[in-house]
């Protein structure tokens, strides 16, 4: 009996919090359809993923024949597009100040005059290396295109001597490197930042609501005696029946979010699809904990919120995902293993990309699910703090 009067609390603290939710729109919006809208932004931000049709700019001072095919080859590659020509390099350099272009190439005078009488010539390429990924298109689109320039002299002169253009290619170029991009073959952006950027996000947005919700109820008096009776005056109650709605809506968000990439958008993977939904729930877990605890430390809401915002912008930093963590300062490596975030990337880009991830992932996985110690920390301080507010005795 005492059993059944013990779950009957439970459930009741859940179908209360569920009724806030639907209450609520402000609540359902954040728990939610934000988080909805924040996935569906994600996976269609990259578009095709590729990076393509830069703006760039050519300063021709030769205006010859030889540096309009220059400008056609440069239009030819699908990294980049001339969109303007400029008179001189002050013109140029504005544009790519104020973003109208990314890069610009400078053909110099007597351009052509110098390369038919093989005397040492440079054509100059500046970009906008402020923005590394692009910055490096460009560069690799310029790159592409003035190869061909590069050796036509060698081709005038093998010409005249009668050699043939698969000798040509070997004097050009005696050493031939095959590359093999690994693990993300088609070179799409996509691939490998949609999937951390959103969990980025939505573990912020995890944060926010677990503090909130139980902020909202827990600096109220009235409200802490209201979930205590609904609870049959069982802090334990409380605790997880708060909770459950929110994390079974996460999880179904996290659901969603792994059939959405990995099944319809076909991002690579090299385990199953449950073991990554499986990390996700332990994610989450560990993340609803942290917040929890957080707000068990210090109550005033409006500070406590502050906090966990900046707790989970920090976390986008310590992810790795756009720095690696091991080539940040040795202290700060330390730091990114009090943040969920950075085991659930680590773990995951192992789950992506290799077949046997947990060799090499099992002290993230401990980690993820040792965060949930905290919610019995958490439990025992509010346990501590809702005593002294109601003044009532001891809650069991």
């Amino acid at each position: 009996m005492r059993e059944t009067k013990r779950h009957s609390g439970y459930f009741a603290v859940v179908k209360r919090e569920c009724l806030i939710l639907t209450s609520r729109p402000l609540y359902l919006f954040a728990a939610l359809i934000f988080p909805l809208f924040a996935l569906f932004f994600m996976t269609t931000i990259f578009g095709n993923g590729m990076i393509e049709n830069i703006p760039v700019g050519i300063v021709d001072e030769d205006e010859s024949t030889m540096s309009h095919e220059i400008e056609r080859l440069c239009s030819a590659v699908p990294e980049i597009r001339v969109t303007e020509r400029f008179a001189n390099t002050a013109e140029a350099r504005d544009a790519l100040l104020s973003k109208k272009i990314y890069g610009y190439l400078i053909i110099p005078h007597n351009f052509q005059e110098d390369v038919e009488a093989n005397r040492n010539t440079t054509l100059t390429l500046c970009y906008h290396y402020a923005f590394l990924s692009v910055g490096s298109e460009v560069m690799q689109g310029f790159l592409n295109a003035l190869r061909i320039i590069a050796v036509t002299p060698l081709q005038q002169t093998t010409e005249f001597l009668g050699v043939n253009d698969e000798t040509l290619e070997t004097l050009a170029s005696p050493i031939s490197i095959s590359s093999h991009p690994l693990y993300n073959p088609a070179l799409n952006y996509s691939s490998y930042l949609t999937f951390p950027y959103f969990w980025v996000l939505f573990q912020i947005l995890i944060l926010l609501n677990i503090a909130y919700s139980f902020g909202n109820d827990f600096n109220d008096k009235r409200k802490i005696v209201e979930c205590l009776k609904t609870g049959n005056d069982k802090f334990v109650n409380v605790i997880l029946g708060k909770l459950t709605p929110y994390i079974l809506i996460f999880t179904s968000i996290a659901i969603f979010a792994n059939v959405l990439m990995f099944d319809i958008m076909d991002f690579d993977l090299h385990s199953k699809i449950t073991s990554m939904i499986t990390i996700c729930f332990l994610f989450i877990m560990a993340t609803c904990s942290i917040s929890l605890f957080l707000f068990s430390i210090y109550s005033h809401l409006p500070i406590i919120i502050s906090f966990i915002s900046m707790f989970g912008s920090l976390g986008a930093t310590f992810a790795g995902v756009t720095f690696p963590v091991n080539a940040m300062y040795p202290i700060f490596e330390k730091l990114s293993l009090l943040f969920p975030i950075r085991h659930f990337v680590v773990i995951t880009d192992y789950l992506r990309y290799e077949s046997h991830a947990f060799l090499y992932c099992w002290k993230s996985i401990l980690m993820l699910i040792s965060f949930n110690i905290l919610i019995i920390l958490a439990t025992i301080l509010l346990k501590r703090r809702m005593n002294k507010a109601i003044e009532l005795k001891p809650l069991n």
